[in-house]
């Protein structure tokens, strides 16, 4: 490792040596053995309040504002090392108090490791116990968002490989930058659409309060109140507005009605859904992460399956949101009229639609979702499915990414 920190000066490219930088550290400090640290360091590691309070005030404690191990843990990178690692359920451990008393002793927040890792990178590689808890903290406290290690690398570049979609509501709250490029060239701009649908939707929800934008659906809450830990029904004119009252909704329609448009031939097409297709639903960003061994949360089998009609009763059109998907090459639309896959979020919808026989409705879909959908990939509508052979997508109002 000192052979390659040496040899550089500046930021360190993948394939000069960063690669190589990377597996040597990652080897390194997963097989550190944190009952070989001094007490004050284990202490802290393992969140014991009452005994890092004790050795500070006794004198007993190094300096704070030091490091521990060859790759220069400071203080509180040990106390997230340790959260994410389950030291929180040691008996006494608080991860959050310690964190807070190292601070306010002069703990630096923005101490970094040997390869340029702050406590809050760290927190933003596993997001396992407090540690968004703690990462809150560090932000609280005057630590860098933007803080660039010797790859280039910002923590919101880690935070959308893990996917965690509270660690990026987090970094992006505090003003992490989507344009500021690592070593080499990749910016958080030009990979979060390929991150996950909730990594994406975090995302787009803090560009549009940065630039005071607004779309419908932006977040699960009441459209009058704000609430957003109760039931809601969808306006059943527009789908695009959610209650968690008839009350809400009556005291809102003096305002919604502006915006409130219903179905017809203006915003909204019909097409004839397909259901042969026999390849399975996946997620790409979930199965990269499977491969780098980086956890994902478990799926129902049901998202799993490439194709599902619900059940509609005659007469009865079944309301929905749902994510309209072109053909994509990863890092562009391929603006061809191929197979677009359709789903809703609990997937009782599964389906392809053709531009066969559906020429004008798929173009329509299609350009919106080139001209309005993320990345020009994907885009979410309100939707009615009248019967499994009739489906009608609003594509006149496009609503705020869904985490789906």
């Amino acid at each position: 490792m000192l052979t390659i920190l040496n040899a550089t000066t500046g930021f360190i490219e993948t394939g000069r040596g960063g690669q190589r930088l990377r597996d040597l550290y990652r080897a390194g400090t997963v097989s550190q053995d944190p009952n070989m640290y001094g007490q004050f360091a284990l202490d802290c590691y393992t969140g014991q309040i009452d005994r890092v309070k004790r050795a500070v005030e006794t004198g007993q404690a190094p300096d704070v504002t030091g490091t521990e191990t060859p790759y220069k843990f400071g203080y509180c990178t040990l106390v997230v090392a340790g959260g994410q690692r389950g030291a929180a359920q040691c008996p006494g451990a608080d991860h959050a108090a310690t964190l807070n008393y190292l601070i306010s002793g002069g703990a630096p927040v923005d101490s970094c490791d040997i390869v340029g890792l702050t406590a809050l990178h760290h927190a933003t590689q596993n997001a396992y116990g407090p540690t968004v808890a703690l990462a809150r903290i560090l932000l609280e406290s005057g630590a860098n968002v933007n803080y660039q290690n010797l790859y280039g690398e910002i923590p919101l570049l880690s935070a959308f490989q893990l996917g965690d979609a509270r660690v990026v509501e987090l970094l992006m709250e505090f003003g992490a930058d989507l344009d500021i490029p690592d070593a080499d060239g990749t910016t958080g701009r030009s990979m979060f659409v390929n991150t996950g649908a909730t990594v994406t939707a975090a995302v787009m929800k803090w560009i549009r309060k940065r630039t005071g934008e607004q779309r419908p659906l932006d977040g699960k809450m009441c459209a009058k109140c704000g609430k957003t830990d109760v039931p809601l029904k969808i306006c059943s004119k527009c789908h695009a507005a959610k209650y968690c009252s008839a009350e809400c909704q009556r005291a809102d329609w003096r305002e919604h009605k502006q915006a409130c448009t219903p179905f017809d031939t203006v915003t909204s097409v019909t097409i004839r859904p397909s259901y042969n297709s026999r390849s399975m639903l996946m997620s790409s960003s979930d199965l990269k992460r499977q491969a780098f061994g980086i956890p994902t949360n478990p799926q129902p089998r049901t998202h799993n399956r490439g194709a599902h009609a619900p059940h509609v009763r005659p007469g009865q059109p079944k309301a929905m949101v749902i994510k309209a998907q072109v053909p994509y090459t990863g890092s562009a639309p391929t603006m061809r009229s191929g197979p677009m896959v359709v789903y809703d979020k609990k997937r009782e919808l599964v389906c392809v639609l053709e531009a066969s026989g559906n020429e004008d409705a798929y173009m329509r879909i299609a350009t919106t979702v080139w001209t309005k959908g993320v990345g020009g990939a994907k885009a979410y509508f309100p939707a009615e499915l009248k019967s499994k052979d009739e489906l009608v997508i609003k594509v006149g109002e496009v609503l705020a990414e869904q985490p789906f």
